[in-house]
């Protein structure tokens, strides 16, 4: 009966409240430290665009990990749980993209490009919505390729959590709590790469994403969540 339920409107929309409602205590209930390396910060400060990369685990509290101040269009797909983290942050996002890399990747890839050139940044879950898990697919490297726009690797994590046996090792975070928020250094793709150097920013793009969310987890005490296996992912 709930699976029924939570794929009518209806289910999906009281989901989502009463998953903002969660969210919003937990944000207002933890202690936050930010880490960032300085371009990033500056970027997250300025008026340019970015494109913001985050593993699919790390979804429940983006909201926070972003300045609220900076437009955000976010890429989400048709599934269930996609939507109903977008209607608990819909007053978060600017813009939703419907899309993923992997249903619908045209889709999303062409939301970003008009988000982006409207001066809009980008919010985008590369593993997302079906893994594997902490691989990072090409479409955010395409994305910056044909706007110029940085990638800004980022994690939150927090000292109060469960990790849910979901395909991602969803991360659930608990009130009153210590909470940090990592922000590697923004990656830039030339606008004449070609396949192979696409290719060369994929990998780095999921190394830093994979080294921002360990290091977030260290800081709250966690062993670092693995990524699944490599091999295949474009």
């Amino acid at each position: 009966m709930l699976k029924r339920l939570l794929k009518s409107e209806f289910g999906l929309r009281a989901a989502g409240a009463l998953a903002g409602w969660w969210i919003r205590v937990v944000r207002a209930t933890t202690r936050w430290e930010r880490v960032a390396d300085p371009a990033a910060a500056a970027l997250l400060d300025g008026p340019q665009p970015v494109i913001g990369a985050f593993w699919h685990n790390r979804l429940m509290l983006i909201s926070e990990a972003w300045p609220k101040a900076k437009p955000l269009a976010m890429v989400q797909s048709e599934h269930g749980d996609s939507r109903i983290l977008g209607i608990a942050v819909g007053d978060y996002v600017t813009r939703p993209i419907w899309g993923s890399s992997r249903r619908n990747p045209m889709a999303a890839l062409k939301g970003m490009l008009r988000a982006l050139g409207d001066g809009i940044s980008v919010g985008i879950t590369p593993d997302g919505p079906r893994g594997p898990r902490m691989r990072c697919r090409a479409g955010v490297v395409q994305a910056a390729r044909r706007t110029g726009a940085p990638i800004v690797p980022a994690a939150w994590s927090v000292s109060r959590r469960s990790v849910m046996r979901s395909w991602d090792r969803f991360v659930v975070a608990w009130p009153f709590g210590r909470g940090v928020i990592v922000y590697g250094a923004p990656i830039l793709v030339r606008a004449d790469a070609d396949d192979g150097a696409v290719e060369a920013v994929r990998i780095q793009v999921e190394d830093a994403l994979n080294a921002v969310t360990a290091e977030a987890d260290r800081r709250m005490g966690h062993p670092p969540i693995e990524p699944a296996p490599a091999g295949g992912v474009r």
